[in-house]
């Protein structure tokens, strides 16, 4: 449904306003018996509301490939730098069309800046001098941000693939991949919205990363999943039925609840998380109070905890 779905958020949005087709890689491969290519692949729609957008730009680590580009030494500091080219294409006028240090730019080119800034470069020992004359900066590998993250996603698998701890959710998204996300689109104490809550992941990092978040779900099953992993955090893969309780004795879980449901434990006994919810409430429709405050008694929760607030 992906090309639908972009017809329909262009009408929402404003076409203008698409930014990215991410393409995730889901799975490992597997061999498939229908008549097609096998379905390895997901895709995640990035739009904005405005032209005016939070955006932290995520970035990786460099590659071996990259990493081998930073060849040379600098012997009184040991820093590894890589050369590059001092000038730029298109001939100027101005400063940068000049000759420095009595050298002028290779034909059909400038100087990247100007005679000064040049000279400040030289001064600090950012430019390295061939032995025939020729100046190249350098580019240190320490002050090197990492690689921009283009639109193809290798490394997140769906939680039941890659990760350790599930919830055991059948929809549930990969923590990292939701990471990477919030974090590159919203800024510490924002507002996070996620209308398909499903198993809380979004809503588990958003509260990690310390943006506010609301989770919208018509799901019984999700609305009980959402509240254990709450309550009790993440559950190694396998047979949950068989090895809960002897998982609960050895362990005793990230709880985003610590302070209030663990205060009578030692503090060498509760892992205390560094971002704890302290303000939560459910809003639910009047007629599935009872449905709800079933889940939330079946979970164990406090008396009177959480507040339930009733559609008006």
């Amino acid at each position: 449904m992906i090309f639908a779905a972009k017809i329909i958020l262009d009408e929402i949005f404003g076409a203008p306003n698409y930014r990215n087709l991410i393409i995730r890689q889901k799975c490992n491969p597997k061999n498939y018996t229908r008549k097609a290519y096998g379905k390895t692949a997901d895709f995640i729609l990035f739009y904005t509301k405005t032209a005016q957008y939070i955006w932290n730009p995520p970035v990786e680590k460099l590659s071996e490939k990259s990493l081998k580009e930073y060849q040379y030494i600098e012997p009184e500091t040991g820093r590894r730098f890589m050369k590059v080219p001092l000038h730029a294409p298109g001939t100027r006028n101005g400063e940068t069309g000049k000759p420095w240090r009595g050298i002028l730019p290779p034909p059909g080119k400038h100087w990247q800046y100007p005679p000064a800034k040049l000279d400040e470069m030289d001064a600090r020992g950012d430019i390295f001098w061939s032995k025939n004359g020729n100046p190249r900066r350098k580019v240190y590998l320490d002050q090197h941000p990492g690689m921009g993250v283009q639109d193809i996603w290798l490394d997140f698998r769906d939680a039941h693939n890659q990760n350790i701890k599930i919830t055991g959710y059948p929809t549930e998204k990969n923590s990292d991949l939701l990471r990477r996300i919030v974090a590159a689109s919203s800024n510490p104490g924002d507002l996070v919205l996620d209308c398909f809550a499903g198993s809380g992941t979004t809503l588990a990092v958003a509260d990690e990363l310390q943006r506010n978040w609301i989770g919208v779900d018509n799901s019984p099953e999700a609305f009980a999943t959402i509240l254990e992993r709450f309550h009790r955090g993440l559950k190694p893969m396998g047979d949950y039925s068989e090895h809960r309780r002897q998982w609960e004795d050895r362990y005793i879980q990230r709880s985003l609840f610590e302070l209030m449901i663990n205060e009578g434990l030692n503090e060498d006994e509760t892992n205390i998380p560094e971002s704890i919810v302290t303000d939560f409430s459910v809003y639910i429709d009047r007629d599935r109070i009872a449905e709800v405050r079933h889940i939330i008694d079946r979970t164990s929760f406090p008396q009177g905890f959480p507040p339930i607030s009733t559609d008006p």
